[in-house]
């Protein structure tokens, strides 16, 4: 096994690569998305750094499956030194800046002083590698760990000398400890990375001759700690919920018949390139999209060297031992999901784009190779295929300009992260933030989780409200913030009252509006009857109805937040014992509760003049194994004893 060595000029190389990587990665920072799964994120790593949870599992994956906490993990990292979501998208950009690095280090190591430049030139450019470097996104930060994962199990497992013929480096028993846990903990971070597993099993097969038990047994105990966090909150889902699995199983398009697609190709031949970044960012407006930055036609070229390069890997004698693992590295993920057993989208190749900057940096030295005057005619080439890098970091830039400029339709690049922390720098000077949107749930809805976020360090309560259904009023000063996805004059115009200020995003979008109130507005609805105040031992107090225009309204007095558990509402209307009419759906959900706050909701009721009493419960679904059965929240009496399910209130 030939190794290249490094010498002093090499670090020269090193710092130009990394130079370029950061150039792309961390310009324009505030160009990036913070949408719904890098809110849920973050807010996971905010709770841990702050100390109010030690979390087992992830946010939910798209199967309905959790993700493993390792991303939580890691995202504390930055959060425990501030709670401003630029901070830790710097962060993920740094990782990654890290792990053009690493990737350097592997190519010219193993492949050779041109080729490893080529490499790294070649993943701090691709513009689909730069844009999966640059936000709090799970996909995007376990490149870098793979990587570190990897180069530890060629030096471990494949430099060591054999068993039989010598001790082995000490720095190489500790590589071979240290590649299975930091591989799994990159394969916990996203379930894609799962695919690279064979690489591991192909390390150890061709290098297990030169296996050292100890080290061997050491990783294992490592790994099993690595995973124990995942394994006991995997087991507690499924304490909690035993169909979880078997549920996301039948949600699966295998279980509408296996069928077979290329889209996994024609993804990968996107990321070999550099082509196709439009069909991502801006699927609905490709045309408009390239009309501004028109992709280069020269990029096809990358696609050539990189062939070239699987032809030298599997035609050079001493490129052999390498070819399984780069084939392995680049192209198993792909072919697993020809066989279309869940949906397939570019960012589960992630992980595979350096092994193609790999590939390309073989096809390159190979050609580098034979042209005539050598060291000039590689300098050529060398500068020729820089050339073709170039056109890509200047597309890139273009593109950033693009989606910053432009409105872009869903599901496309979201509003960039600079204009919403605008707006959280004004929302600063208020202690209270009522945020309207079309939907109140945080695992469902972005405007839900955004915000707590950004306000994290400066509002006591940020709480989000749908645009029917439910009015609150704070008990001092707060700002509203109308979302735009929010119809126009929510909540019967109760908020948007007076002065607004508005808060223009990109070019065709709706903006943001806030509007400043000094104390809540006035109910504009039906006059609401007050009613001794009616205790539920979740902290609720009923304090008043209303009949009116076929609906029901009832107020409530709100605790603080407190459990994630979120309650429907039931209101039935009797005459003598007769339920005449009845209205039923979401109560208001607790992540939204602050203490003091008046809230009042309302939904459709058939109504009955000859009703003569109004019973109002509030119960929770049951999930999971108690899915079909209702919990109902108990009615205290006034020595806060339980004295019911229900409140009874005499009609007038």
């Amino acid at each position: 096994m030939h190794i290249h060595t490094l010498k002093r000029r090499d670090w020269l190389t090193l710092l130009l690569i990394l130079f370029v990587a950061s150039l792309l990665r961390f310009g324009q920072p505030g160009i990036v998305e913070f949408y719904h799964d890098e809110a849920m994120l973050s807010t996971l790593a905010q709770q841990m750094a702050a100390g109010e949870t030690f979390p087992l599992t992830g946010i939910n994956s798209s199967t309905g499956i959790p993700n493993p906490p390792i991303s939580v993990y890691i995202m504390v990292l930055p959060y425990l030194v501030t709670s401003d979501p630029q901070a830790a998208t710097l962060f993920v950009m740094g990782l990654n800046v890290i792990g053009v690095g690493l990737l350097w280090l592997l190519g010219h190591r193993y492949f050779g002083q041109l080729a490893g430049l080529v490499a790294g030139l070649t993943y701090a450019v691709s513009p689909w590698a730069v844009l999966y470097s640059r936000k709090i996104w799970a996909q995007d930060f376990h490149t870098p760990f793979i990587l570190l994962g990897l180069l530890l199990g060629l030096y471990g497992y494949w430099e060591a000398s054999p068993r039989a013929t010598g001790r082995a480096k000490k720095s190489q028993l500790i590589a071979q400890g240290l590649c299975l846990p930091i591989l799994l903990l990159a394969m916990q971070i996203h379930f894609a990375a799962w695919a690279l597993l064979p690489l591991y099993l192909l390390l150890l097969w061709q290098g297990r001759d030169r296996i050292r038990w100890r080290a061997f047994i050491a990783s294992v105990v490592l790994s099993a700690l690595v995973m124990l966090p995942y394994a006991v909150g995997l087991s507690q889902t499924l304490q909690e919920d035993p169909t979880r699995i078997s549920a996301a199983a039948e949600r699966s398009e295998a279980v509408q018949g296996l069928h077979f697609s290329l889209d996994a190709l024609s993804d990968t031949a996107y990321l070999i390139t550099g082509y196709g970044l439009e069909t991502w960012i801006a699927p609905n407006q490709q045309s408009e999209m390239l009309a501004a930055v028109p992709s280069i036609s020269l990029w096809w070229l990358i696609g050539v060297v990189t062939l070239l390069g699987i032809v030298r890997l599997l035609w050079q004698k001493n490129q052999r031992r390498y070819a399984a693992f780069v084939m392995i590295w680049a192209f198993l993920p792909p072919l697993a999901l020809i066989p279309q057993w869940t949906p397939v989208y570019p960012h589960y190749f992630i992980a595979s784009i350096p092994a193609y900057a790999v590939l390309a940096g073989l096809g390159v030295a190979w050609i580098a190779r034979w042209v005539p005057l050598k060291r000039t005619g590689q300098a050529i080439i060398l500068s020729a295929y820089v050339v073709i890098l170039l056109t890509q970091a200047m597309w890139w830039r273009g593109a950033l300009r693009y989606i910053d400029e432009n409105g872009i339709e869903p599901p496309g690049f979201t509003v960039p992260l600079h204009d919403l922390r605008t707006i959280a720098h004004d929302l600063a000077a208020y202690d209270d933030v009522l945020v309207l949107s079309y939907g109140m749930s945080w695992s469902l809805h972005h405007e839900s989780a955004v915000w707590p976020v950004l306000l994290r360090d400066t509002t006591t309560c940020v709480r989000t409200l749908m645009p029917e259904g439910y009015a609150v009023f704070p008990q001092g000063a707060f700002a509203v913030l109308v979302a735009p996805d929010a119809p126009a004059h929510p909540v019967n115009g109760l908020y948007t009252q007076g002065d607004s200020t508005s808060y223009p995003t990109r070019y065709g979008e709706t903006p943001y509006m806030l509007y400043s109130f000094e104390q809540a507005p006035t109910w504009n609805g039906p006059t609401i009857t007050d009613v001794d105040p009616i205790s539920y031992d979740i902290g609720v107090n009923l304090t008043g109805y209303a009949l009116a225009e076929g609906r029901i309204y009832l107020r409530w007095q709100l605790p603080a937040s407190q459990e994630d558990i979120n309650y429907q509402y039931s209101a039935q209307l009797f005459d003598a014992e007769e339920r005449i009419g009845q209205a039923d759906t979401v109560f208001w959900q607790q992540r939204h509760w602050c203490v003091g706050d008046t809230l009042i909701t309302w939904a459709p009721m058939d109504q009955g003049d000859r009703a003569d009493t109004l019973q109002v419960s509030l119960y929770r679904l049951g999930t999971g194994s108690q899915l079909g059965q209702f919990f109902n929240a108990n009615v205290l009496d006034a020595a806060g004893v339980p004295a019911g399910q229900y409140a009874v209130i005499p009609l007038e």
